[in-house]
């Protein structure tokens, strides 16, 4: 690919002039917009884990998630019009809302 290179204003990384829009590269405009799904995920997977933790149905929560990670789906597939490049998002996506479960949380 060739172009011009300019920074995303948000993250600094360079990016085709193609690739970004109002300033934001690709990866930053698919984080901004999946935000919220994000939360959401964080906090299914907490419930999940009070229901195990106090032995009740953990596995109704199941459904839940997989219909979150469809919407996350339609959110990148949206975004991005490459149905390569938006396998590799939803992927980096779903590994980064995951390994946020174990993050410590601050107390408020």
């Amino acid at each position: 690919m060739s172009g011009i290179l300019l920074s995303c204003r948000r993250c600094g990384k360079q990016a085709y002039s193609s690739e970004v829009r109002e300033g934001l590269c690709l990866d930053c405009r698919v984080d901004a917009a999946l935000a919220d799904l994000r939360e959401e995920h964080l906090r299914l997977w907490r419930k999940r884990e009070r229901y195990q933790a106090r032995g009740a149905n953990a596995d109704s929560i199941s459904p839940q998630v997989a219909r979150l990670e469809d919407r996350m789906a339609s959110r990148i597939a949206d975004l991005v019009p490459e149905e390569k490049v938006a396998l590799e998002q939803l992927k980096r996506t779903l590994e980064k809302a995951r390994s946020s479960r174990y993050d410590i949380r601050s107390l408020r």
